[in-house]
C-alpha cells in the first residue's frame, strides 16, 4: 500500500524533536509527527 499523498514531503526520523519555536509535536494515525510553518521542519517518527 502506498503512503498518502500528504506524507510525501515528510522526513522520516527514528526520533523527532522540535527544531524551532513554531514546531508542534502531534500524534496522527498512531504516529508521532512534527508540523511547522517551515516545510523543512516536517518530520514523522518511523
Amino acid at each position: 500500500m502506498s503512503p498518502p499523498e500528504k506524507e510525501k514531503d515528510v522526513k522520516v526520523q527514528p526520533s523527532v524533536k522540535r527544531i524551532c519555536a513554531k514546531c508542534q509535536v502531534v500524534r496522527r494515525h498512531g504516529r508521532v509527527m512534527v508540523i511547522c510553518d517551515n516545510l523543512r521542519h516536517k518530520q514523522r517518527q518511523g
